[in-house]
């Protein structure tokens, strides 16, 4: 079964590698977040974290990851490696883009004739069962596919936004 800390590691090395849980400039202009926790999506979680001296503030910011982000579907995840993007995703995209990218995945790897699951955007025991029966490492390179085609779908409705399509793409391909 995955393991919260690889994902939750992973999702770091991301958001804030140094762990330094610093607070800097963010989007909007004059917002600000910590460790990827931003202050106009979450202005009383990250009030709370900032309101910690610097050193102190990584046990905060870990139970808000835990707390929005991680579910039992996760948990139930057979493969490591997925549940990592899974979940990095989420903390990027928000959890409902994250579930419909892997369900998007899991089809493109059905062949043909086969059962498509319904891309609804919610974790349930359908997509579950099939992202623990679909070949690791084949759902990894097919989720980073949909990741970046999402980020790709972002740009082309809003060309303004392509400052951050490396970036985005980089992160989708790890």
């Amino acid at each position: 079964m995955a393991n919260w800390n690889t994902a939750y590691n992973w999702m770091m090395d991301n958001e804030d590698a140094a762990r330094a849980c610093a607070q800097v400039p963010d989007a909007p202009p004059g917002a600000f977040a910590i460790s990827g926790i931003n202050s106009a999506a979450w202005p009383d979680e990250f009030a709370e974290i900032a309101a910690l001296p610097q050193d102190q503030r990584e046990p905060l910011v870990q139970q808000f990851y835990e707390n929005h982000f991680w579910n039992m579907w996760y948990a139930q995840l057979v493969s490591d490696n997925l549940c990592k993007r899974v979940f990095d995703f989420a903390v990027n995209a928000g959890s409902a883009a994250s579930v419909r990218c892997l369900q998007q995945a899991l089809n493109s790897l059905a062949g043909s004739g086969a059962a498509q699951l319904v891309d609804d955007s919610d974790w349930g025991p359908m997509t579950l069962d099939a992202a623990n029966s679909a070949d690791p490492a084949g759902l990894v390179a097919a989720f980073q596919d949909a990741r970046v085609a999402y980020y790709q779908a972002i740009v082309a409705a809003k060309p303004s936004l392509s400052i951050y399509l490396a970036t985005w793409t980089a992160r989708a391909q790890k």
